[in-house]
């Protein structure tokens, strides 16, 4: 498969764990950065003629107002054909952005599915992530998308967070659980400089979001989802298309700020930078980098075993990359965080939590 990731960095407020690229109170370039797009995707498009899956994420991609997002369809479907498709298109949304007007224009243009971010059900602990919606606008938000026809979505959880209680995760990830969404993600809370959260010197917790993540297993499992990735669990054949191309290794093409692109082995990411990026796009050059390379084979095999890994269901290597890594693959087997049968790998059901310890050794 090949991937289309399109990124809208614009927010109302930037949470205090966010690290990732975003601007806030810049809803003035929306337009013109949609411009910018349609620029990049101009001189990207031959490179990934027909990509199988979108996914439009942020930032906030349910900040633009429905004419914005009708101009941002219309933009990519100048390029890559309609919305409608792609084999699977994710859009991201919060909820307080998320109207019933916006949810019919996504389901018009040919969303197939949505990821809403819940983070935690106590408006206590969405107030102190500096969230801007209740955990009654996100029911809200989530009947919209219902009721606008979404049969497949993704909610959004976090653990490890300032506050709280295994059985505030509990209760949060049961009525997640509740709604019947199709597919449920959770993460745990991780403090990356510059984000306001390291200003405020908060700190993670590992042995507390380590115990969520253990007490969410068996609530997931009784309920019908699939542990398929770490992090990730879903309703049979409710799989994340575009993040399993991911972690297959296949080849993505990312557009607008901070957008990482792979292809045959160069992987390469936008600048992160608004301004920077609108004004680049249009080059003949295309926007400024952040970073590019090529990987050499090695490391496109130690790669590939590293991604294939993040999946429960692990990887089965071809016979020349498993006697590379022969030796590191046996340590981890004697030290009970890998399963190895034949030349198949995955890693332990109860190392899971640990499997950074994993891909340590591949890196």
């Amino acid at each position: 498969m090949t991937g289309l990731y399109v990124h809208i960095p614009f927010c109302r407020r930037k949470c205090g764990y966010c690290d990732f690229s975003s601007a806030a109170g810049m809803d003035a370039l929306i337009g013109p950065y949609i411009e910018a797009l349609g620029a990049e995707a101009a001189r990207s498009a031959p490179l990934f003629a027909a990509p199988d899956t979108l996914y439009i994420g942020g930032g906030t991609p349910s900040l633009p107002s429905p004419e914005q997002l009708d101009s941002l369809f219309r933009t990519l479907s100048d390029r890559f054909g309609p919305v409608k498709k792609f084999f699977e298109s994710t859009f991201e949304a919060n909820p307080e952005s998320l109207t019933p007007e916006k949810a019919a224009v996504l389901k018009a243009a040919g969303i197939t599915r949505v990821s809403l971010g819940l983070q935690a059900s106590q408006d206590r602990l969405l107030a102190r992530l500096g969230r801007l919606a209740s955990f009654r606008d996100f029911l809200q938000a989530f009947r919209a998308l219902r009721l606008a026809g979404f049969d497949n979505l993704n909610l959004d959880l976090m653990t490890g967070l300032p506050g709280q209680s295994r059985e505030d995760f509990l209760e949060t990830l049961r009525a997640a659980i509740a709604l019947g969404p199709e597919h449920i993600s959770f993460y745990a809370l991780e403090v990356h400089p510059g984000t306001p959260f390291a200003a405020e010197g908060v700190r993670e917790d590992p042995e507390a979001a380590a115990g969520m993540f253990h007490d969410a297993l068996p609530e997931l499992e009784k309920a019908g989802y699939l542990h398929y990735e770490i992090s990730n669990f879903a309703k049979p054949g409710r799989e994340c298309a575009h993040n399993l191309n991911y972690w297959d290794q296949g080849d993505y093409l990312g557009l607008g700020t901070a957008a990482a692109s792979h292809k045959d082995g160069r992987r390469w990411s936008n600048t992160g930078d608004v301004a920077r990026y609108m004004t680049t796009a249009a080059s003949a050059s295309g926007p400024d980098l952040e970073c590019s390379e090529t990987l050499s084979p090695q490391e496109r095999s130690a790669e590939r075993i590293m991604l294939g890994l993040r999946k429960t269901a692990g990887i089965e290597l071809p016979e020349d990359i498993f006697v590379e890594f022969r030796e590191r693959i046996a340590g981890l087997s004697a030290r009970g965080l890998l399963e190895v049968s034949g030349r198949r790998l995955r890693i332990k059901r109860e190392a899971l939590y640990v499997s950074n310890a994993v891909f340590r050794e591949f890196v």
